[in-house]
């Protein structure tokens, strides 16, 4: 049997309520009364619209909120997957500009070799002495690939590795190095500290596991004076693996002046205007362009040719850029690589 007595007297209560509440409202406002009490049994305050519409606001901005972050991470997602395919691009870039410096090396070793043929003698009119200036490899749509260099005498300069000696630098490349200091401008009182130290570098007398310089760029003395001495010095100073004579036809008049004694830079100069007008064609050629000092002079100080050049190249292709230095070998009608390094800006 189901108890109907409570639900009867909430209904008779609630009936009690709205009818004193009709008496207490007169006029017009009874119907808006009465109009509110038939909304439920909630009570005479309904919050159930207000409710709605709050929800429906959160949720708005809930979606807005989602809708935000996934459009985040959407963008982080490209943004990741542009600069994978940029490095990956520049790596490729990159590697192709190690191949055309590859090709270029194998070009100027071609050119030394075709020379060597063609000519006793090595000069600064031969096409391999001739700059070349920023040039497009290719002629079609595709990126622009481009190529600059110059290839130099690697015996132009007064070689450092001439100092060495088995017991400690050489007396007569030190006065050698000294004049140099003259005709250079600088203190000519630091060739011989100056020796001193270049040959402790060179030198293989010592046990101790080093690396010996193999350019300019890689000696580093403690005594800044010689430091900044040999820097001085870099535009008419090299250093190649094994000793060398300095060709005539391509050093400078400051290194003839040092490679002869009895030179002065005056006559040196002079020297070096008849050569441009005609290379030396031999070392009789040479000491006789100077009758009146009768310079002398042995095939191992001086020659009219060289075994030793020195390539700088630049290649650029898209955003990669590669710059190198490489010296180059010849004997007897073969050019090698002794070594080759990436230059930075």
């Amino acid at each position: 049997m189901v108890d109907h007595s409570a639900t009867v007297a909430t209904s008779l209560d609630t009936g009690t309520r709205h009818r004193d509440i009709e008496d207490c409202v007169s006029g017009s406002h009874r119907r808006d009364v009465q109009a509110l009490l038939a909304d439920g049994s909630a009570g005479i305050f309904p919050m159930s619209g207000f409710v709605s519409r709050t929800q429906s606001g959160a949720a708005v901005v809930m979606a807005l909120l989602v809708v935000a972050f996934a459009a985040l991470l959407v963008s982080g997602t490209f943004q990741r997957q542009s600069v994978m395919a940029r490095t990956v691009e520049n790596h490729a870039a990159a590697a192709q500009t190690y191949w055309l410096m590859a090709g270029a090396v194998d070009w100027v070793r071609v050119i030394l070799r075709e020379d060597a043929r063609a000519s006793a003698t090595d000069h600064l009119a031969e096409p391999w002495a001739v700059p070349l200036e920023q040039t497009r490899l290719n002629d079609d749509e595709r990126d622009p690939a481009w190529l600059d260099g110059v290839v130099k005498d690697g015996q132009a300069g007064f070689n450092l590795r001439n100092l060495v000696g088995e017991n400690g630098p050489l007396l007569t490349e030190i006065a050698v190095l000294e004049r140099l200091l003259s005709v250079a401008g600088l203190n000519e009182m630091l060739a011989e500290p100056l020796a001193q130290a270049i040959d402790g570098e060179l030198s293989l007398r010592s046990t101790d596991n080093r690396i010996v310089p193999a350019n300019i760029d890689e000696f580093t003395f403690t005594d800044q004076k010689l430091q900044a001495a040999l820097v001085g010095l870099r535009p008419f100073v090299t250093i190649l693996p094994v000793t060398t004579p300095v060709n005539v036809n391509t050093a400078t008049a400051e290194v003839i002046a040092a490679r002869f004694e009895n030179v002065s830079l005056v006559d040196a100069r002079r020297l070096v205007a008849s050569r441009d007008r005609a290379a030396f064609k031999d070392l009789t050629d040479v000491l006789t362009r100077l009758p009146d000092l009768r310079p002398s002079a042995s095939a191992g100080q001086v020659a009219v040719t060289s075994r030793f050049f020195i390539l700088e190249g630049a290649i650029e292709f898209r955003r990669a850029r590669l710059h190198q230095r490489a010296l180059l070998r010849r004997d007897q009608g073969r050019v090698e690589i002794v070594w080759k390094s990436e230059v930075r800006a």
